[in-house]
């Protein structure tokens, strides 16, 4: 399996949280469509190498490094949303406390 073909490219403003909702929703819009698009290679990775014609052995040898690099090109998509869900709370619970005075 090619090593470029596991990676999925990260936005150059991944560490940056945006503070608008408009930003925070498009953040994680970005998020959740890079998530689908790992998901998807994943999910056609698994449908070859079932179809493949090779040997058993093989083909769980190739499943195992599929599934890590599944997990590994999900992670911090994964992380991003947490960070992203943190401040959508936050913002929600600062507006709450702000609009009761």
């Amino acid at each position: 399996m090619p090593k470029d073909a596991a990676s999925w490219p990260t936005p150059v403003n991944a560490g940056h949280t945006p503070i608008c909702p408009a930003d925070l929703t498009i953040a994680l819009q970005a998020e959740l469509a890079a998530l689908a698009d790992i998901d998807a290679r994943y999910e056609q990775r698994r449908h070859n190498l079932e179809n493949w014609a090779g040997s058993q052995k093989m083909k769980e040898r190739l499943a195992q490094q599929v599934e890590v690099c599944h997990k590994r090109d999900r992670e911090p998509h994964v992380l991003r949303l947490g960070q992203l869900h943190e401040r959508i709370m936050a913002l929600t619970m600062f507006k709450g406390l702000h609009t009761k005075h």
